[in-house]
């Protein structure tokens, strides 16, 4: 129970921040991504409102369904990069 950990309060040795600023850098990336899909989760919601027959629906989901492909195929390289 009195065993320390580096970083832990009361900071006697204090941790190298270089080390995190990756993790940070990945945690900005994901965060970045997942804002990325709030834009066409609520297109489709919007899109499905207004177009209520079955075809125009159908035909909005196709669409969006590759946007959304896109979406995360771009993500993917990003995080590769990053990564």
């Amino acid at each position: 129970m009195t065993e320390r950990r580096p970083g832990q309060w009361p900071v006697v040795t204090p941790v190298e921040l270089a080390e995190s600023d990756e993790q940070g850098e990945q945690h900005l990336a994901l965060t970045k991504a997942q804002a990325a899909w709030v834009m066409p989760l609520e297109s489709i919601r919007v899109h499905l409102g207004e177009q209520p027959s079955i075809a125009s629906i159908r035909t909005t989901e196709r669409r969006l369904k590759a946007e959304i492909g896109n979406l995360a195929d771009a993500a993917v390289r990003q995080l590769k990069k990053a990564g």
